[in-house]
């Protein structure tokens, strides 16, 4: 530095040069700083060297080095000039040359001047800091951003889970409405079937009345030929008609039992898919709550990381304070779908109720129908057996009396008696007897009463039977079945 520069740096000696092994040197150039003056000159600070630029560790060990080699070796004139208080600075140059006052005032020559060094140790320690802080700040902000997509991608998965749950369940209701719909048809085919069998016991108590008035006038007048001839052949009628009423109510019950185990069967599988479906929900509900409290876990973490670093990254605290607003929105929009999975879940398990109830509800009402179905094949099975048997008793009496056969009259059906009487049958179960001859002999009145006789039998056996019956005249079965719906 030269004369004229006159730059004031007071601060400048404070940090002397020290040789790294500690050395003599160090003593030397410590000790005239320890024992200098607070009043000193203001030339000699203004003379002072001005510090430079931190150098690498190879390039101030050697100028620490050299710096204690010139502090070691005497200047020209082999003298230090004592400074004002007994002070000896060590000066480059030739010479010491004493100042007014006591105070030696440094002149510089054509040698170079003393460079006070820096250790560079905290700076690149302070470099090194400030380098890792950036990546810290770097890594949260990415860490962050990661954090926000990931919550916007599990909130948006979220919504899309209650949104299936809702469709699932919105399904589930209108399969159950679907079932009460089929229930209220099973309840009115039930109700129709009711009423059939209705029609049908009274159309049965009539022609029941009917056919034992019938055979009942038939008893009467011919006792005797029933015991003698008919006893066989109604026996041996009346047990093939049971064996064959038997097998009909077996076979009929064989395919009832099928038609039930099958529609168990599917009322099982359906009840089992909707019992799939839901714990499928269930679990997907219940993963949803995990990656959800996972979240939650790494947002406190996050957050604590944050108390962490907040001393440190003092210049990025608007950016973690938008970031812990944005985390606390997206924990709310995560609790609240939440609340939405378990209001879903909560819907699912209500429509799976009322589809229990629902086919509940229809198993009755099947059941009812086939109860009704079976009490009507029953009925129509015992009019057969009924026909059957009066058929039987026609044949029986025709043949054991010899009754006439009954034919087409010009007043109806009947059997003609001689060649102008006649035996017609009347509506009302009435007999018309045409042209009766005031006296008869015996051949004649056996033919008479053979004539009404046939014509009875004939009203008894030709009274239309009902197309559609049920079992009516077994009051047991018809007050449970009353009781039961």
């Amino acid at each position: 530095m030269r004369e004229d520069q006159e730059v004031p740096d007071d601060g400048v000696l404070t940090a002397p040069l020290l040789p790294p092994d500690g050395g003599p040197g160090e003593a030397a150039a410590a000790e005239p700083l320890a024992e200098a003056p607070p009043e000193a000159p203001r030339e000699l600070r203004a003379h002072a060297p001005m510090e430079p630029p931190p150098k690498t560790p190879e390039e101030a060990r050697a100028q620490a080095l050299s710096t204690e080699a010139r502090a070691h070796t005497p200047v020209a004139g082999g003298a230090q000039t004592p400074v004002a208080g007994g002070v000896q600075t060590p000066v480059a140059g030739n010479a010491q040359t004493p100042v007014g006052g006591g105070v030696q005032k440094p002149v510089v020559r054509d040698a170079p001047a003393p460079v006070t060094e820096t250790d560079p140790a905290p700076v690149r320690a302070f470099g090194q800091d400030v380098d890792r802080l950036g990546k810290l700040v770097g890594q949260l902000t990415a860490l962050a951003a990661a954090l926000g997509d990931r919550l916007d991608g599990e909130v948006r998965a979220a919504l899309n889970d209650a949104e299936h749950a809702l469709a699932e369940a919105r399904g589930a209701r209108q399969a159950s409405a679907a079932a009460d719909e089929r229930a209220e048809q099973a309840e009115a085919r039930a109700e129709a079937a009711r009423r059939e069998a209705a029609e049908a016991r009274e159309e049965l108590e009539k022609g029941l009345a009917a056919a034992k008035a019938s055979v009942a006038a038939a008893q009467e007048s011919e006792a005797n030929a029933w015991k003698e001839a008919g006893a066989h052949q109604q026996a041996r009628a009346t047990s093939a008609n049971e064996a064959a009423h038997a097998e009909g109510l077996r076979k009929r019950a064989e395919a009832a039992w099928s038609t039930e185990h099958q529609a168990r069967g599917e009322a099982e599988r359906e009840r089992d898919d909707l019992s799939t479906r839901l714990a499928a929900e269930q679990s997907a509900l219940a993963t949803t709550r995990a990656e959800l409290a996972e979240a939650r876990s790494k947002l406190e973490a996050a957050a604590d990381a944050e108390r962490r670093l907040r001393a440190e990254l003092s210049v990025v605290q608007g950016e973690v304070a938008g970031l812990t607003v944005e985390r606390n929105a997206a924990t709310g929009r995560a609790e609240e779908q939440a609340t939405r999975a378990k209001r879903a879940e909560q819907l699912a398990d209500s429509a799976e109720e009322r589809i229990l109830s629902a086919m509940a509800r229809a198993d009755r009402a099947e059941q009812r129908a086939d109860a009704a179905e079976e009490r009507a094949d029953a009925a129509e099975v015992r009019i057969d057996r009924d026909a059957a048997t009066v058929r039987a008793l026609q044949d029986t009496l025709r043949a054991a009396l010899d009754l006439p056969a009954v034919e087409e009259l010009d007043d109806g059906h009947g059997v003609r008696v001689g060649e102008s009487a006649a035996v017609v049958a009347r509506p009302g179960g009435l007999v018309g007897v045409d042209q009766v001859p005031d006296v008869m002999d015996g051949e004649l009145a056996g033919r008479f009463a053979r004539a009404i006789l046939a014509v009875r039998v004939y009203q008894a056996t030709q009274r239309p039977a009902p197309a559609d019956t049920t079992e009516q005249d077994d009051d047991a079965e018809l007050a449970d079945a009353d009781s039961t719906d």
